[in-house]
């Protein structure tokens, strides 16, 4: 289905039905006669779910539909917190020989202590639950066939894993660095040494800036030398995956030979919040409060939808009719006429006019 077809496709649900589609619309009926039914996911259960450096791990058996991933993608789970159904986008963290030979696929879920979902996890989980995961997707992948360098900080870990994990074997140089805080803190402990022992072309390295200082972009460059003309794959926090990819555009690496996967946002820098008008149908809402537009919704007392909260999962796409939003991943200011911005990491720095249906809860 082409992109303009879909989007005609999901406009006239939400026109006839208030829902995306005809699924969504007639899953109060579905799960009449199939309770464990969510239309546009897969269900699975519960096997293992484990604290592990910080991190929840959780190991899902999943039906024999659930499609194929490539390494480095990620997916939505989709879990009943204190009965209120909520969805966060996660990346895999298993082979894919895991979900071959066992039909099994792990996520390493970062605890976030002040976070309604991760924090409540382990006490809405136990082995025998049932969650909900959307098909994978992303195009952060591992090209095979040529020399690669993978930087990892902190949870940023767990889609290169993926990675190295489904090699069934390494013909090229790979430089895989990883950088966490203390001992602790070091996730897949249990699996590092055997990895390094299989593939004879694998320079691992575990860097624990506790002790050996932070991991900067000039020493990855002048301790570990990468190979210049391989590609990277770059996945942490937002200034990490920054630094990176200026410093390895420096020394001549072609911005096709990177590929980056960021968390987290960057600090808000407008002094004031701009009025951001936003129309649901045919109500209109102005929008108090700070932060991003989703943020500023939610202040507002509007529910609306969304998915990962940090512009991977794009289901908080809405149209813009007018009005300048930063992207709070990268800075980048938007044009001042129409387009489509995500609202989890967009800051209005003019007035902003938005329009979207398909939002609504």
């Amino acid at each position: 289905m082409s992109s303009i077809t879909r989007r005609f496709y999901t406009e006239l649900c939400q026109t006839l039905f208030r829902h995306p589609s005809l699924l969504d619309a007639a899953e109060p009926l579905i799960q009449r006669v199939f309770p464990w039914f969510r239309a546009g996911f897969y269900a699975a259960r519960v096997l293992q779910i484990k604290p592990q450096a910080g991190c929840l791990r959780l190991k899902l058996k999943v039906g024999q539909f659930f499609p194929i991933f490539t390494p480095g993608q990620h997916l939505q789970l989709r879990v009943s917190i204190r009965g209120v159904p909520m969805e966060r986008t996660f990346s895999i963290c298993s082979s894919v020989q895991q979900l071959h030979a066992q039909r099994e696929i792990e996520l390493a879920i970062k605890i976030q202590p002040q976070g309604h979902f991760t924090s409540a996890l382990s006490g809405e989980l136990t082995p025998g639950s049932y969650v909900h995961l959307s098909a994978p997707e992303g195009d952060f992948a591992l090209s095979q066939g040529s020399a690669a360098c993978l930087v990892a900080a902190g949870s940023g870990v767990t889609p290169l894993f993926s990675m190295l994990t489904s090699l069934s074997r390494l013909t090229v140089p790979l430089l895989f660095v990883y950088s966490y805080r203390g001992t602790e803190q070091l996730l897949f402990a249990e699996h590092w040494a055997a990895l390094q022992a299989k593939f004879p072309l694998l320079k691992l390295v575990l860097w624990d800036s506790a002790t050996r200082g932070r991991l900067s972009a000039d020493r990855i460059f002048e301790e570990l030398q990468p190979e210049l003309r391989g590609q990277f794959l770059l996945c942490g926090p937002v200034a990490f995956t920054q630094d990176l990819r200026t410093a390895c555009l420096a020394r001549g690496v072609s911005p096709t030979q990177i590929t980056a996967e960021s968390f987290g946002l960057i600090q808000r820098t407008a002094a004031t919040s701009q009025p951001v008008r936003i129309a649901l149908g045919r109500q209109q809402h102005d929008l108090g409060g700070q932060g991003s537009i989703l943020q500023r919704a939610e202040q507002s007392g509007l529910v609306l939808r969304y998915g990962c909260r940090r512009g991977v999962c794009m289901q908080c796409l809405c149209d813009k009719s007018s009005g300048v939003v930063r992207n709070l991943l990268t800075g980048e200011l938007s044009d001042a006429g129409a387009g489509r911005i995500q609202l989890c990491i967009s800051e209005a720095v003019s007035p902003v006019e938005l329009s979207s249906e398909g939002l609504i809860v």
